[in-house]
């Protein structure tokens, strides 16, 4: 019997012809493959030869697909998928136990490696593998991911079943304590004029909150003098500048939370002015009826919540109240709590779908906040998109 597939151009050269229309260049398609500029053409020519069709318009700068390329990519893409998806099920077979998780590279670094030690203590059966994706949110599929931490509006995770908020990040100045007792000694924001800005070029882009401008406007120092500023590329390269004394840095907690902890950095205005993140960490997954099933999965998703939430099983500092006498506080928090979870495992709130309008019914916004309460009895006030910390007794009012 002759074979159905005789008529096929040759397998290898799809994924290249993919290569070479996602990027449109034969350039960056070879730096992907691994091939020379003159193998990914040569193959272009012959696909087009068996096709007996013009795939790309060669431009004075560059290329594009034409109308026959178009078409073809459309074909192409989606055989390719199919063969990934079912590669990905063959192999899940017989690595039952793995488990890719694909995060930030800060946040991997500085919030979930440290507290993968439980969850290995927990199910010692599961592999967990760590990709650190920056720059892109990761393809579930395409990156052989099965879940990842992304970045989104708090209202948009919480919508998504197949997502769930996980934190948000609280920023404030940190420095090394040598700042404090130095030359120039750093005392309150008017000090900043004598000392080295630390910044990130890559959260800058992500959050306005990130950036010194803002933090010097809100102080009133958008015309003052600034020494110099240092600018990363990293965050991870940044904070450890700021450990070495470098300068003074915009901390973002959860990720700061161990070197406060170790004595590394410190707040030099204490806990007075502090601003959240615009996103929230969410974890994603996906959504087919197989990832439903995945115990690795739903093994992980129950560690991140419980890590998130700060529970008595988290391995990170413990997010609930230290004293239980505040009630309103340790509703809120077990409020949240309930909400994700119910949200994560498809269970009803309030008699409806947990994934419909009518099973959030009564549900409070706050109940889907994904920052961590602070710890003690300090509780947030929102100032001018600030929060102040204050204690219970002092005045509610006090403005920046």
């Amino acid at each position: 019997m002759a074979s159905p597939y005789r008529s096929l151009p040759p397998l290898g050269t799809l994924r290249t012809f993919e290569a070479v229309a996602r990027y449109l260049s034969f350039t960056k398609a070879a730096e992907e493959l691994a091939l020379t500029q003159s193998a990914v053409s040569h193959q272009m020519r012959a696909l087009e030869e068996h096709l007996g069709a013009r795939l790309f318009q060669r431009l004075h700068r560059g290329i594009e697909l034409t109308t026959d390329g178009r078409t073809f990519l459309e074909g192409a893409r989606a055989g390719l998928d199919s063969v990934m998806l079912a590669s990905e099920r063959v192999r899940n077979q017989r690595r039952v136990g793995v488990l890719t998780v694909a995060a930030p590279a800060a946040f991997a670094i500085w919030w979930l490696v440290p507290r993968l030690g439980r969850f290995a203590a927990l199910h010692p059966e599961i592999e967990v593998r760590i990709a650190t994706i920056d720059g892109r949110e990761p393809d579930l599929w395409r990156d052989g991911v099965d879940v990842a931490v992304v970045k989104r509006p708090a209202k948009l995770a919480a919508g998504n079943p197949a997502e769930m908020p996980l934190l948000r990040e609280v920023v404030y100045p940190v420095c090394s304590p040598s700042l404090l007792a130095g030359a120039s000694p750093l005392h309150n924001p008017a000090d900043l004029a004598q000392h080295s800005l630390i910044e990130c070029e890559a959260a800058e882009t992500e959050d306005v909150e990130f950036t010194w401008s803002t933090w010097l406007g809100r102080f009133g120092l958008q015309g003052a003098p600034v020494s110099r500023r240092l600018r990363f590329s990293h965050f991870g390269v940044a904070l450890s500048a700021a450990v070495d004394g470098l300068g003074v840095a915009l901390g973002r907690s959860p990720m700061v939370d161990a070197e406060l902890a170790a004595g590394r950095l410190v707040r030099p205005f204490a806990k007075r002015v502090v601003a959240k993140a615009s996103n929230v960490f969410a974890l994603a997954w996906r959504d087919t009826d197989d990832t439903r099933q995945d115990q690795r999965i739903a093994a992980f998703r129950d560690f991140a919540l419980d890590e998130a939430c700060g529970c008595e099983l988290a391995a990170g500092p413990c997010g609930m109240p230290a004293s239980e006498k505040d009630a309103r506080t340790q509703t809120g928090w077990m409020a949240g709590r309930a909400t994700r979870r119910a949200m994560m495992t498809g269970q009803p709130l309030n008699g409806g779908s947990a994934h419909s309008p009518a099973g959030n019914a009564g549900i409070s916004e706050a109940a889907f906040r994904p920052d961590r309460q602070p710890s003690g009895r300090d509780q947030p006030v929102q100032l001018r998109g600030w929060t102040e910390l204050t204690r219970p007794a002092r005045a509610r009012g006090r403005q920046l």
